[in-house]
């Protein structure tokens, strides 16, 4: 197998968009749609550089898994760059059979409450992370943000809290499901 000598990625930062970063890896992108920090400490190996208009990432001598790495963080740090330009859009459905059940917001908590749900009498509850706006449209629970990881946390997170225990999952099919992913208005995934 041949080796790789030295590895060399650029990322280039557009107009708008501000990337800081320090020696320990703490990455912040800033935008017109907010400022996300996320923070690579765990990574070895890796130099990540910010010069002039663009990120550099550089390794002497990777390994397999570092080359592997090194992609996996130049793909979320181009999301986030993305993000703060365009805001992502998780849409989820509420489903149920025989129970109709709905949300409730509470910002105070920065929670979600699922009443009614099987007809149970407390609400199941979830937070939503930090940088997610949650709006109730319906049958529809819309998360929107600049963070992709967020958003897709906070929609497992209320699909997790709907789970439904000891049933036939084949005749109990109610919860919460994702069901489309937008950046601005194009839709990048989505079940019909």
């Amino acid at each position: 197998m041949v080796k790789t000598m030295y590895l060399e990625e650029k990322l280039v930062i557009p107009d708008g968009v501000e990337v800081t970063t320090d020696k320990n890896h703490q990455i912040t992108v800033k935008g017109p749609n907010g400022l996300i920090s996320k923070d690579f400490s765990h990574v070895r190996g890796i130099k990540i550089v910010v010069e002039g208009d663009s990120i550099i990432f550089s390794s002497n001598f990777p390994k397999r898994g570092t080359l592997a790495l090194t992609k996996t963080i130049y793909n979320i740090i181009k999301n986030l760059i993305i993000g703060v330009q365009t805001n992502y859009k998780y849409s989820c459905k509420i489903c149920y059979s025989h129970f109709p059940f709905n949300a409730e917001i509470k910002q105070k908590n920065k929670e979600i409450h699922f009443v009614n749900f099987l007809g149970e009498r407390a609400p199941r509850v979830t937070k939503y992370l930090d940088n997610v706006s949650v709006e109730i449209q319906g049958d529809d629970v819309i998360l929107t943000g600049p963070d992709k990881e967020m958003l897709g946390q906070t929609a497992a997170n209320m699909q997790k809290s709907c789970r439904i225990r000891k049933k036939d999952h084949r005749v109990f099919q109610d919860g919460v499901y994702l069901y489309k992913k937008q950046l601005g208005d194009e839709v990048l995934w989505q079940i019909r």
